[in-house]
């Protein structure tokens, strides 16, 4: 690997990273990061193996809008009222790779004072056959409201979020089974209190140090063996038993989770070696006194994601994937933020991610469905390429994966007459993205209207066009269970959404 791209990444960040994830692992453990569960016998083990399935919720934080994405309307397409009213595109500005039955906008030429290099085009030739478009509307245009709503399918699941929903359904037995890397609404819990305490997200902040805070002593320097570490442990298990404190509130149920976690389910993290397994510093960037040691996963994940050490949005993807093959996860979510993204003197991101459309719509839409598409290629080209636990008997990754992309809401339809430059307030119409090869890809479910650009539903069985059908969070939410056998009192059969 090249000095130039470990530079990126300080040596005097790394090394207060480091002391500062180990300070925090501890803390982070007591506050619930790892789950401690009953362990599941043998049979049940390889039952629950066979029929795990992988959820990456990816967020397009602040508004993306499908009709700017995957569900773009040419001007010649409009029968009543102006095109030059209307967010619509010339002929000249769509793709459609051979092959695809979905297309989508071009990589606009006017903002050059952005880097990038990937366009949603390259996204749609490399993996069009697993990518299905669902038109429908969302219920509220308040950012943290509607995120929270596309998670929770508006309440359909009696509050939960579907990370929490495949948590519980297939994370029995894994030490982190939902992990979070998105923010504001995204982040928020589901409003179920069943939930087993296990099953809810671990927020992580922080995917480049993360490895260091899942270990109470490694890498700390001239620090007391594991040895003596251990019996300090012990001893205090002991003392805190028979303090008033530990006398007082021995049955209390929050006490004994705090117990199970810190003494119970730290060892198994710590014993699973994921400082090592998930650490994305380079080996010849762990200086050898630290006796730390980086992911097998580096060079693959470096290759994937180039930009990982500047660049927050490729480093969260290098971790979730790395979270998901090493069996440590089976829900993870990754997020643009709404902090400007920069390298240097290059800008890659918006600020405001999405929601920059305040200030210009296109330019925003453009460059930001093309950065979420770019890691949405290298994720799935790692997820087609690896086989779940390194185990070619389990099959590649992607057989059980599904990518749902989840936004706020869309944005308006209408634009200053004949501009090319303009700012959009939000909207309720819109569509999802859902890729995997569970779903019926190379498909738009439902449709849009050329002459209002507003989206509109599909028959729940057939997959037939719906002008008339305005379809909810919950239709969502319903065809991402069903896809990952997820079931619930009240899910709607979305059986059209499926494939076989």
């Amino acid at each position: 690997m090249s000095k130039a791209r470990t530079s990126l990444l300080s040596r005097r960040r790394m090394l207060t990273g480091l002391t500062a994830g180990v300070a925090g692992g501890a803390l982070a453990l007591q506050g619930g990061l790892a789950r401690s569960r009953k362990g599941l016998r043998s049979d049940e083990h390889d039952q629950a193996l066979a029929e795990r399935k992988l959820l990456f919720v990816v967020t397009a934080l602040g508004g993306g809008s499908i009709i700017d994405s995957f569900l773009p309307v040419v001007d010649s397409e409009v029968q009543t009222g102006s095109a030059a009213a209307l967010n619509v595109y010339p002929e000249s500005m769509i793709r459609q790779p051979q092959g695809s039955a979905i297309r989508c906008v071009g990589r606009l030429s006017d903002y050059s004072y952005f880097t990038s290099n990937f366009a949603m085009e390259d996204f749609l030739a490399n993996h069009y056959a697993d990518v299905c478009v669902l038109g429908h509307e969302v219920t509220s245009v308040n950012h943290n409201v509607a995120q929270h709503r596309s998670l929770t399918g508006a309440g359909v699941d009696q509050g939960r979020t579907i990370m929490e929903a495949q948590a519980e359904r297939h994370g029995a037995g894994l030490l982190l089974p939902n992990c979070n890397m998105a923010s504001q609404g995204y982040v928020m819990p589901g409003t179920n209190a069943d939930i087993p305490h296990w099953a809810r997200a671990e927020i992580i902040p922080d995917p480049l140090m993360f490895a260091a805070a899942t270990h109470g002593h490694r890498g700390v320097l001239s620090g007391p063996d594991a040895a003596l570490i251990d019996r300090a442990r012990g001893v205090r298990s002991e003392l805190e038993g028979v303090s008033p404190f530990g006398q007082t509130f021995r049955n209390s149920e929050m006490r004994q989770r705090f117990l199970e976690t810190r003494d119970g389910a730290q060892r198994q993290i710590e014993a699973a070696d994921l400082i090592s397994k998930l650490m994305l510093i380079p080996q010849d960037n762990l200086p050898p006194e630290y006796g730390l040691e980086a992911s097998p996963l580096i060079e693959p994940l470096l290759a994937t994601f180039p930009s990982l050490y500047t660049d927050p949005w490729e480093a969260r993807a290098a971790l979730g994937f790395a979270m998901a093959y090493f069996g440590v996860s089976c829900s993870v979510t990754l997020g643009v933020s709404f902090d400007l993204a920069s390298a240097g003197s290059d800008i890659i991101s918006t600020p405001l991610a999405f929601d920059y459309s305040h200030t210009d719509h296109r330019v925003a839409q453009n460059l930001m469905w093309n950065r979420i598409t770019k890691v949405l290629d290298g994720l799935v080209t790692l997820l087609k390429t690896y086989d779940y636990l390194g185990d070619s008997s389990l099959g590649k990754m992607w057989d059980r994966s599904l990518i749902y992309v989840a936004t706020d809401f869309g944005r308006d339809k209408r634009r200053p007459n004949g501009s090319s430059s303009w700012g959009t307030g939000h909207h309720l119409n819109n569509g999802s993205l859902l890729i995997s090869p569970m779903v019926r890809g190379n498909r738009v479910f439902g449709g849009v209207d050329p002459d209002t650009l507003l989206t509109y539903g599909f028959d729940r069985s057939s997959g037939d066009p719906e002008p008339d059908m305005v379809m909810r969070e919950g239709d969502v939410y319903s065809a991402v269970a069903q896809a990952l056998d997820i079931d619930f009192t009240g899910r709607r059969n979305m059986s059209a959404v499926l494939r076989g």
